[in-house]
């Protein structure tokens, strides 16, 4: 079906872990175009990026270089991405510009990989135009700027409007309240699989749908010290998912789903996700999904209703080929070129519903009207407030715990640990870790 294939091609776009023949695609070297004014310079900017549309980051590419008389070596990562560029920059890889998620920010800072954008010209009016929970995602510890964003986005909470109306049921205000209305779905034959989410041992999957279960029933998981905090709210999500598992409110393999299980949602079998904000615009697509129309939003159950924010950014390398040829490139991807336009922000946004930073990019007509076609802007907008940053994720540590935390959870919901086993060690490791970087 042109269905089918539509989505298989939006997903072998997205971030995910390139396999068999995709391996190929993994360097992409896109030369200056024809007609320009001037002659580009000889050595190339470096740039390094995920598996996320990289046809597209390839034009933009195009773009700039065209715009700017500029040379951009472009190199597409495959595989688990921040694993592969650490071990380039380890290995004395100059990078000018490369993709990080908020948990790298700090850690690559530190490790002296990449630089703080602060004295760079330009640079507070560029901070003025953007959201302040944005600015704090992307600040280091000591206030200075420590990339310029990629993309914006947060976990939502997805209702299948179809099967909501055959059970009568009206979205559930709490976690209790889901679970009651999931065995009811598949006591009455409306789902047999009501709950669906990203349950992998990948990055952006299981760690970033618990976390945001967790923010939205008020569990702090670490304190403003970065010291664990493991109460009953934090025990009563990992109870909560162990539950569904057990009484076989998910898929038996959701542990092993690929796409960040965004195909499985979109098939209409199931009636509650939590899944990155922006997936919502492939569910209601009809070229990609079988539900398009009914995939709604609603605010994320729980005690506080908050949800998990983050923001994805460029970073520039620490020692630049040219620290102005670089700065030029990072806020054309980063923000506003020097003719005045959102070349890649505006792009994500309208074709394929990605957040922003940038209030004027948010707020124009276009993008508002995009948005509406796909969700609810005001729940939308009521999620965004009340959500909460990862503050943890900028230390040095965090992706260690981060990982093991996963595979942990993963044999937790499987039975094979009780809670307390399971917290007795994710506390363990958090204070091992910690102390493998003080300061």
């Amino acid at each position: 079906m042109n269905r089918e294939r539509n989505l298989q091609r939006y997903l072998t776009s997205r971030r995910t872990v390139l396999k068999g023949g995709m391996a190929a695609a993994a360097v992409a070297a896109v030369p200056g175009l024809v007609g320009r004014a001037n002659a580009a310079p000889s050595e190339p900017l470096t740039f390094v990026g995920w598996q996320y549309n990289p046809q597209i980051v390839a034009e933009n590419v195009g773009i700039f270089s065209k715009l700017y008389d500029e040379n951009v070596s472009y190199e597409l990562v495959p595989g688990e991405y921040h694993a592969v560029v650490e071990t380039k920059l380890i290995a004395g890889q100059n990078i000018d510009m490369m993709y990080s998620e908020e948990d790298r920010i700090v850690r690559w800072n530190r490790a002296g990989w990449t630089r703080s954008l602060d004295g760079l010209p330009g640079l507070d009016t560029i901070k003025a135009n953007m959201y302040d929970v944005n600015v704090r995602n992307m600040s280091l510890p000591d206030g200075s700027l420590g990339g310029l964003p990629y993309y914006t986005g947060f976990n939502s909470f997805i209702t299948n409007a179809n099967h909501m109306e055959a059970g009568g049921l009206e979205p559930p205000a709490t976690w209790g309240e889901m679970m009651d209305q999931c065995r009811k779905l598949k006591r009455d034959g409306i789902s047999e699989y009501p709950y669906i989410s990203a349950w992998t041992r990948q990055w952006p999957t299981l760690s970033w749908s618990l976390f945001a279960a967790w923010y939205s029933e008020g569990a702090r998981v670490f304190d403003e010290n970065n010291d664990p905090d493991f109460g009953p709210e934090f025990r009563s999500v990992l109870e909560m998912h162990r539950d569904l598992y057990k009484e076989e409110l998910v898929v038996p393999d959701i542990m092993t789903l690929q796409g960040e299980a965004v195909p499985n949602y979109a098939t209409g079998d199931h009636t509650f996700m939590i899944v990155h904000e922006y997936d919502q615009k492939v569910f209601n697509s009809p070229e990609m999904s079988q539900m398009a129309g009914a995939a709604m939003n609603t605010l994320m159950p729980g005690k506080t209703r908050s949800t998990f924010i983050w923001t994805a950014v460029y970073q520039m390398g620490a020692n630049p080929i040219d620290e102005m040829r670089a700065w030029d490139l990072m806020q054309f991807f980063g923000g506003k070129a020097k003719d005045g336009n959102y070349y890649v922000a505006m792009r994500w946004a309208l074709e394929f519903g990605l957040g922003t930073p940038y209030k004027e990019v948010i707020d124009s007509a276009a993008v508002q009207d995009s948005f509406s076609q796909w969700k609810d802007m005001d729940i939308a907008t009521k999620q965004l407030e009340t959500a909460t940053t990862r503050d943890v994720a900028k230390t040095m540590w965090f992706p260690e715990w981060d990982w093991y935390m996963m595979g942990e959870v993963q044999d937790y919901i499987r039975g094979e640990q009780s809670t307390d086993e399971l917290v007795d060690k994710l506390h363990a490791k958090a204070v091992e870790v910690k102390n493998l970087y003080p300061g």
